[in-house]
């Protein structure tokens, strides 16, 4: 029975007082020769691709909505002289609503020049509507919760299956936004038409009708990705003329039972007849189908005449392992729309190489696309799939701290999954560090075949001056890789799995084991700690010298912390560090998130607890699969915070001593807020205070939950009940809002 500890003191201000991280973008990586724009940006993984204002500067960013663990990215457009660029910004995703998952989209459906979004409801679609503006920045209400659609008199809800694309455009040309989506069964693509223009003469309404069950009268195989034209079985028209289908595409599907489950449809005019095209994505298969529309006027139910599953045939054909989802969208700044594939099948899709981008070399009225890259984005960024775990260590002994990235899988060919460790070369110098890329598969690790997620901890461990490696495996164990390189040339001896402890007895507590060597007691031995599935934080005191380790199990709850707070696994990645004589703990979990940890000394023994635990630390949430390093790189006495996370990047943060963090000013206006992030009480303080000030307190989605008025300059407001999450203060007399984050 596991034992929490319940109690814990919070001390936001001492803490942030103490390590005040920011981002940063200042340390330079290189890899295949080239210096990356953005090595800090956190990688992708199963991507969906909008465009979208999000600054109001007059020009189009990136939004990028990973599937993976709802994670948003934005990548703003700059300029660096007359060429137009993107830049990862850090605190783009805070601007959006937190309550996406699955899909998401920027489509202005009311032709007010703001993009809204469309994101999953259940079982459909819920649809945000932009309400920002230059002075203000972003901001949204919810436009509807569900959409629904009148089904021949009976008002049902859109149907969209949470694994799907659907096509959100404007299918019939005539100014308001329509959706194309498949049908429960899967088989047979609905056109729900908007019936905002027919009925109000603008489209600001969101009013659908079932305008045709089978669009297109075509019908997708349910054991397969065959599309059959003209079928002749209800709903659709008479005549069946298969798909000439090609070898490698035949064959029934490998992956579950006979009904269809999934389809990702992109609906563009590809051929400037006037009429939608389609091209198609199917769970199962890696090819995407250019479908030709055989109209040439809108809503006259007319037939798809072609289809090509080798699409783009005219280039490399897309083959994106699994489930290829397509968006057509301008990516290079050309102001023609190019076509950007990325998978949309969770964990088992491509997860490094997983942003395939076409350029358009036609117009936006007659696309040809043309294969450029496989890794867009992910190129210019430190990116290994799934769950990276940065770890530093001098690998060839040259006095300079190399980086280290584990993962728990990257996608292997074909539909298989391996872990893997990359090696940055610290090729710059002690006062300006520089990462260079050298091996995506350090000594070749990947080659044991010891499941997923092998976790390495560094460090002298018989008295000879070289790093020796642990790795923390799957299934619990360890495995001890003695160094025995000679110079910079870098070996190990064979591996010695099934690590024991003192009393010859393996170390195995629990699954995925996460170690780190650390002298926790101070002895100048290096002790070994431990996160393991389950949550708690192992302990094992080397009892040994320092030429023979001997690990002795002291607790297996240290400091009586169990970071399973959110489900059975809490899968914690510990770091502890020690400045200015004092020892602290960053520690990385199963959520995304970080704790922070402080009263660590003196509290190491079994049935101890830690004085202090700050949960959600700098509100830090990655999405999934947290795991850190602190380290000073250059001796400057400033620590540098690396995150690793789900989607396979690194954030990257430092010490900033004269930052703000914890406090909110806008000099124009005299408004001061503090702390932030809150926990039950915020302090508001004003200069040239006014009787008739009144504020508002706001959700994210636009709810206005609380409105009171400022009787001081100083003013503690008391928000016990609100719920962890984003917030914002709209001071009306100042025309001022005020972002802050509740814990």
């Amino acid at each position: 029975m596991k034992i929490l500890q319940l109690l814990f003191v919070f001390l936001p201000l001492l803490i942030n007082a103490q390590f005040q991280f920011v981002p940063s973008d200042s340390l330079v990586v290189f890899s295949n020769g080239n210096e990356m724009t953005m090595p800090w940006a956190g990688g992708l993984n199963y991507p969906q691709f909008s465009s979208i204002d999000y600054d109001f500067d007059g020009d189009l960013d990136l939004l990028v909505f990973d599937r993976s663990n709802n994670q948003i990215k934005i990548f703003e457009q700059r300029t660096d002289g007359t060429s137009p660029f993107y830049k990862y910004d850090t605190e783009g995703a805070s601007l959006f609503p937190d309550d996406l998952r699955y899909r998401l989209f920027a489509v202005d459906y009311d032709m007010d020049g703001r993009k809204d979004l469309f994101a999953y409801g259940i079982g459909g679609l819920k649809v945000y509507r932009n309400t920002g503006d230059n002075t203000n920045g972003l901001s949204w209400v919810i436009a509807d919760d569900l959409l629904y659609s009148d089904n021949w008199g009976t008002p049902l809800s859109l149907y969209v299956s949470s694994s799907d694309i659907p096509a959100i455009v404007d299918v019939d040309f005539d100014g308001d936004i329509d959706v194309l989506t498949f049908h429960i069964g899967g088989e047979y693509l609905r056109y729900h038409k908007n019936l905002s223009r027919e009925l109000y003469g603008h489209s600001d309404s969101l009013i659908f009708e079932l305008k045709n069950e089978c669009w297109g009268t075509f019908r997708e195989d349910v054991s397969t990705n065959s599309v059959y034209l003209n079928d002749q079985t209800t709903p659709c028209t008479t005549g069946n003329l298969p798909n000439p289908e090609f070898p490698q595409f035949e064959g029934k599907k490998e992956m579950g039972d006979k009904a269809h489950s999934g389809s990702t449809v992109l609906a563009l005019d590809i051929d400037g007849s006037g009429v939608m095209d389609l091209i198609l994505g199917d769970v199962a298969f890696p090819n995407l189908n250019l479908m030709i529309n055989g109209g040439d006027s809108v809503n006259q139910n007319s037939a798809m005449i072609s289809t090509d599953p080798l699409f783009p045939s005219n280039s490399i054909p897309a083959n994106m392992q699994l489930f290829p989802a397509s968006y057509n969208i301008d990516v290079d700044f050309d102001g023609v729309k190019d076509l950007i594939v990325a998978p949309n099948a969770k964990n088992i899709s491509e997860n490094e190489k997983s942003v395939h981008f076409y350029k358009n070399t036609g117009s936006n009225e007659v696309s040809n696309f043309v294969f450029q890259q496989k890794d867009f984005l992910q190129s210019e960024m430190i990116e290994h799939g799934t769950g990276s775990i940065p770890v530093f260590n001098d690998v060839d002994g040259d006095g300079l701290v190399d980086l280290m990235v584990a993962n728990i899988f990257s996608y292997k060919a074909v539909l298989d999954k391996e872990s893997r460790i990359a090696y940055y070369k610290n090729t710059g110098t002690p006062s300006d560090p520089i990462f260079t890329l050298i091996d995506k598969d350090y000594q070749n690790l990947s080659d044991l075949d010891v499941g997923l997620r092998m976790y390495p901890a560094f460090g002298d461990l018989n008295g000879d001056a070289k790093n020796d490696m642990i790795l923390g495996l799957e299934d619990g164990t360890l495995s001890y890789f003695v160094n025995n390189s000679s110079g910079a040339f870098i070996s190990y001896a064979s591996p010695i799995p099934n690590m024991t402890d003192a009393s010859n007895t393996v170390i195995q507590n629990g699954l995925y084991a996460a170690p780190q060597l650390f002298d926790l007691n101070n002895d100048g031995l290096l002790d070994l700690i431990i996160g393991i599935k389950t949550g708690e934080l192992i302990y094992y005191e080397n009892i040994g010298s320092s030429t023979t380790p001997s690990f002795q199990l002291v607790t297996s709850l240290l400091g009586g912390l169990d970071f399973a707070t959110s489900s059975p696994n809490g899968y914690p990645t510990p770091f502890f560090f020690r400045e200015n004589d004092t020892t602290y703990a960053i520690v990385g979990d199963v959520d995304g998130k970080l704790s922070f940890i402080r009263g660590i000394d003196g509290h190491i023994n079994d049935g101890d607890l830690f004085d202090s635990v700050e949960y959600d630390y700098l509100s830090v949430d990655v999405g999934g699969y947290s795991a850190v390093s602190v380290v000073d790189l250059n001796d400057d006495g400033i620590l540098e915070l690396f995150i690793g996370q789900d989607l396979g990047g690194i954030f990257y943060m430092k010490d900033d001593p004269n930052s703000n963090v914890g406090v909110v000013e806008l000099k124009k206006n005299n408004i001061r807020l503090w702390p932030n992030p809150i926990n039950d009480l915020l302090t508001i303080e004003v200069l040239n205070f006014s009787e008739d000030e009144i504020v508002s307190l706001y959700s994210p989605t636009g709810k206005r939950i609380l409105e009171f008025k400022l009787t001081g300059e100083i003013n503690k407001i008391a928000v016990p009940d609100l719920k962890p999450g984003v917030y914002y203060l709209v001071f009306k007399e100042r025309l001022s809002t005020i972002k802050f984050i509740k814990l």
